[in-house]
Formats: C-alpha cells, sequence, structure tokens
C-alpha cells in the first residue's frame, strides 16, 4: 500500500516557498530580509508575525505560534497535516498522488474505520428495506427527507440482535476487533450488536471518518434511554470530537464564525436550515481537545445551548474557558423550546437567525447571569452583584468596557464614581500580583540546564557538523524529553544525510510526545547566531550541571545507604565526579 514518504513531504516543502504560501492568506511586507504580517492566530494588532524566506519558517513574536509551511496552513486551515501537505502542493501547483494521502489518513486504523464504513451502509441499507418504514414515517415527520438522511449518514439498526455482527464476520474481520471498535457488545462470550431497534446516527473525527454512532428511539419506547452512544474506544474518544465539524469548516470560513449547540439533532436541524457553519458538543462541557478544535477555526464562537440551567450554566463555563485562551465568544439564548431543534420546528428558520443576527456579547451574557437570583432591592444582593462585576472588569484590559460599564452602574445604583474606581484599582492590583506569581513560575520551569539543552538542539537541527559535535562532546541528555529529540535527529540525518529545522518540523507532525517542545525550541532559537564555537559554550554548561545533579543524587543515595563497602563506592564515584567538574 503506497504512502506519501517523509523524502516526497519535504521535495513539496523544498519547492513551495513559505512566503508565497502564507502571502496567499495573508498581506505580507518585507522588513529586511524577512517578511511580516499581522498574526491570524491571536487577536492581533499590528504586524507580530515574522516569515523568513532563508530558513523557511515563520513564528509569532506575540503568542509564540512557530512552524513551517505545512504548519502554518494546518493551524490556518483547521485541516490535519496530510490535508496541509496537499493543501501546499497544491498552490505550489505540484503534482502528487492523492491517493498516497488518503492513505495516510487512514493506515493507522485502516481495519477499524473499513468497518465503520460497513457499518454506516448497513444502518443506510435498513432504512430501505420493509423494516425502515416506521423508521422513515419518524424521520420524514421531523422535516429530514431522504437528501439530508444521505448527507448525515442516517439509518437504522434492526430487531436482530447480530445482523450486523454476522455480515462483518463473513468480511473477514476478526470477533475481538469487531468488538474492540464498540460495534458489539459481550455477553459471556456470546457477541450482540450494540445498537437494535435505534435510527443510528454517524459519528466522525475532525478528518469525517467514522469512528462510532449515535442511536436513537422512534417508536416511543418507555423505560429506555433515548440515545445510546458507542463506547469509548481507541478510535472514539467523545471529548476529542465536535459533531460536523469536518462538514461545518468551510462554511465557518465564510461566515467567520462558528456555532456550538449541544446535540447533534441541533446542528442537523440548523444544517437543514441552511445554517452550516454549526457543531455539537454532544454534552454541555466542552473539553481541553474541543477548545484545541475551535482555535483552529480562527473565528468568533457563538454559543446557543440549550434553554434550562444546564444550558445557562454550561454557557457561563465554557465561555470562560474560550475567553482565557483568547477567543471571541458570543451568546445566544433562546427561550419557550428546549433546544435549537424544537425552537426551529416551533417557530421556524427566521426567527432563529433574528436571534442569530443579535448575540450578546459574552461579557453582556454574563452581567445578565450574575443578576439571576438576586433581589436587587436588598442592600446585601446588590452589594454581592457590583463587587462580582467589577471582579470581571478588573479581569479585562478594555479601557472602554471599563468605562462604559462603572458609568452604566454609578448612574443606575446612584453610586459615586471614585467609590468604584478606588475598589476597581485594588481588584487590579491582586490581578497584576497574580500575573506576577505566574509569570515567575514560568520562568522557574525553565532552569540553566533545560535552556542550554533547548540550545543543543536547536543547533542540531542546523546541520551535521554540530550533530557531531553533541555525539562527540556529549552524546547524552539526563531528561527523557531532550534525549528522545536528539535521538530522533541523528536518526533522521543518518537516514536522509541532511536536517533543516523546517524539514523535521514536517518529520515530527505524528510525534505527540515531542512535536511540541520542538516547536518551542525552534521558536526560541530562530533568531540565534549559530556556530560550533556556541554551541560549545552550551554543551560545557550541560555538562557542568549533569555532573553537579549526579553528585547531588548520589549524596542523597549515600544518606540512606547502610552497608559499608557500598557507601564507600558512592564516596570514591563523588570523588571522580568532582575531580572532573
Amino acid at each position: 500500500m503506497a504512502v506519501i514518504t517523509n523524502d516526497e513531504i519535504n521535495a513539496i516543502r523544498n519547492k513551495a516557498n513559505i512566503v508565497d504560501i502564507i502571502g496567499s492568506y495573508l498581506p505580507l511586507t518585507q522588513r529586511g530580509k524577512n517578511y511580516v504580517c499581522v498574526c491570524p492566530f491571536h487577536d492581533d494588532h499590528s504586524p507580530s508575525m515574522s516569515v523568513s524566506e532563508e530558513k523557511q519558517i515563520y513564528k509569532c513574536f506575540a503568542c509564540g505560534n512557530t512552524g513551517n509551511v505545512f504548519t502554518f496552513v494546518e493551524n490556518y486551515e483547521g485541516v490535519n497535516f496530510i490535508d496541509a501537505v496537499a493543501i501546499v502542493a497544491e498552490k505550489a501547483g505540484i503534482d502528487i498522488d492523492k491517493r498516497k494521502l488518503k492513505t495516510n489518513r487512514v493506515l493507522i486504523n485502516k481495519d477499524e474505520l473499513e468497518m465503520m464504513d460497513i457499518a454506516e451502509k448497513y444502518f443506510q441499507n435498513n432504512l430501505k428495506t420493509e423494516f425502515g418504514t416506521t423508521a422513515m414515517d419518524y424521520l420524514n415527520g421531523r422535516g429530514i427527507n431522504e437528501d439530508i438522511i444521505k448527507e448525515f449518514g442516517i439509518g437504522l439498526s434492526l430487531d436482530n440482535g447480530d445482523s450486523l455482527y454476522n455480515l462483518l464476520l463473513k468480511k473477514k474481520y476478526d470477533s475481538k476487533k469487531i468488538l474492540e471498535v464498540g460495534l458489539v457488545n459481550d455477553s459471556n462470550g456470546k457477541y450482540y450488536d450494540m445498537f437494535t431497534r435505534r435510527i443510528t446516527f454517524p459519528l466522525w473525527d475532525k478528518d469525517g471518518n467514522i469512528v462510532g454512532f449515535s442511536a436513537r428511539i422512534y417508536r416511543g419506547e418507555v423505560d429506555t434511554s433515548k440515545y445510546i452512544n458507542s463506547r469509548e474506544t481507541k478510535l472514539f474518544k467523545k471529548g476529542e470530537t465536535l459533531y460536523n465539524y469536518h462538514h461545518a469548516r468551510e462554511f465557518v470560513k465564510n461566515e467567520k464564525s462558528v456555532i456550538v449547540v449541544e446535540g447533534f439533532m441541533d446542528a442537523i436541524r440548523l444544517s437543514v436550515e441552511g445554517v452550516r457553519n454549526v457543531v455539537a458538543l454532544q454534552g454541555t462541557a466542552l473539553t481541553k481537545e474541543q477548545i484545541v478544535l475551535l482555535k483552529k477555526l480562527h473565528v468568533k464562537v457563538i454559543l446557543c445551548l440549550d434553554n434550562d440551567n444546564a444550558g445557562e450554566a454550561a454557557t457561563l463555563s465554557n465561555g470562560d474557558m474560550l475567553i482565557k485562551e483568547g477567543l471571541e465568544v458570543y451568546v445566544i439564548r433562546l427561550s419557550g423550546e428546549k433546544d435549537p431543534d424544537e425552537y426551529i420546528l416551533v417557530h421556524g428558520i427566521n426567527a432563529f437567525k433574528e436571534n442569530l443576527k443579535n448575540p450578546f456579547t459574552f461579557f453582556d451574557f454574563k452581567m445578565y447571569y450574575l443578576k439571576k437570583n438576586k433581589d436587587l432591592s436588598k442592600s446585601n444582593d446588590l452589594a454581592l452583584y457590583i463587587n462580582q462585576v467589577l471582579e470581571e472588569v478588573a479581569n479585562t484590559g478594555d479601557e472602554i468596557l471599563i468605562e462604559v460599564t462603572l458609568n452604566n452602574i454609578s448612574k443606575e445604583y446612584n453610586l459615586a464614581m471614585d467609590v468604584l474606581r478606588g475598589k476597581l484599582r485594588g481588584l487590579q492590583k491582586d490581578n497584576k500580583k497574580e500575573v506576577k506569581v505566574v509569570e515567575k513560575k514560568i520562568k522557574e520551569k525553565k532552569d540553566a540546564y533545560l535552556l542550554s539543552a533547548d540550545k543543543i538542539i536547536y543547533f542540531m537541527l542546523n546541520g551535521g557538523a554540530y550533530i557531531n559535535e553533541y555525539q562527540k562532546k556529549l552524546g547524552f541528555f539526563e531528561d527523557a524529553l531532550h534525549r528522545e529529540i536528539a535521538n530522533e535527529i541523528i536518526y533522521y540525518y543518518q537516514r536522509n544525510n541532511a536536517i533543516n529545522p523546517a524539514d523535521f518540523i514536517s518529520y515530527v507532525s505524528d510525534k505527540e510526545t515531542i512535536k511540541d517542545e520542538v516547536m518551542n525550541i525552534v521558536s526560541n532559537g530562530i533568531d540565534d547566531d549559530v556556530s560550533i564555537e556556541i554551541m560549545d559554550g552550551y554543551i560545557a554548561r550541560v555538562d557542568e550541571l549533569m555532573v553537579k545533579n549526579e553528585i547531588k543524587r548520589l549524596k542523597i543515595e549515600l544518606k540512606n545507604e547502610t552497608d559499608a563497602s557500598k557507601k564507600i563506592e558512592i564516596l570514591e564515584r563523588i570523588t571522580e565526579l568532582k575531580k572532573s567538574d
């Protein structure tokens, strides 16, 4: 089975000038030997991103986003690495075998993904049989027609409890693998279908691969869960997916926003009615992985969660998390019906679109939320509310928002501005103290050893001479992470007889344990002067610190050792190390 190789990926990167590719997305201005632009990965108002034509790397000096041409496209387009390779190749006019790119995406879980595709086709075919009449009536009654069924892969699981299982066995799939992907359950060694007598909805990962299913009752059953979902497997991690993400991406770009709803039926309903820039949480709480997916879209987020107390509380907590991650957040709160699906069925899509035209800012929603369950005619509740509002504005850097809020509070509740400003200044001072403590902790995380180790790694990425110098004069890092990166660099160089930061970034794109650290090292070293003499200084520093750390470790070992002969051995080792130090 053909797979695109690292050599082919590097060839594409070498032919695709990073300046031309980034310039196709953003206006670049030449400044010296580099180019600059406004960074698309944070709220940037001045050119913070620098693009090096010489090194074929970009870096934002404000948010730290760094990488090569593939990394940029991957982050900007919100696609995976292999899709980014395809986009870069197309933009650069390079012909590639697209079958290889498809193979790369599915190779690791090939059999598992094939089983999921078979299951979807099986479920869809069931809808077209005599057994699917009632289910089709139910779907049509909810405004879901043939086109929607096809687009969203909606199907039907049958009454007989092992029909899908037997089909997969006939296609020579292993029983244990069928169990592992969550299509069947195990009862004392007897396998039976996970889903029976339910309408099925495929669940996709961010790249559009089916990784699980959700299944809904439709015949008015009682004493049973309305929905059951695939259990978590190596394919399906609920917290790592957003329903409809792969469909919504292209519409998100046009609308410059993404609507986040709770249930997949809400996402389907909105899509049916032409609002296509929508994804679903399949729950209420955002995960870190889902926030990463939303950040990759680089648009404002509109939260439209269910019209109940849980949905309201989730809007608050999710909005807070998104704001902390630097996203622009708005809120829609629908009234009268439980969720967007029911709201549109009752009031129509135009009523929803009117809400969509005028969403709350997240700050305004929070102000509304803080008033809930408070009697502002009572002094204690009023004081609590105003203090909470001041705490919120103290966390913003928006001076206009602060001024507007203070003026509104002063006028509405007849409070002196100097009292409000005094309280606010106190809160802002406390926040600054907290920030300084955090900054200090961050700085302390990278001690002299780690900083020097980072520099040595960066030098090694700049050519074989630096790799040879590392092997000759150091050859080892005491921490596992730098040791692993160094070993990968040596392996890469031995295979390719050449190395540079841009190509190595492509090489580690699928190596989750080291990818982020490599990016950080490249980001922090991108403007460094590189020479053997400077590298030798860092090597000497790392060697010195590793010796000191080993002496410390041996002294602890000596203190705990009771055997006299072993104590002598430890003392001799400490003496040897001190001589070499």
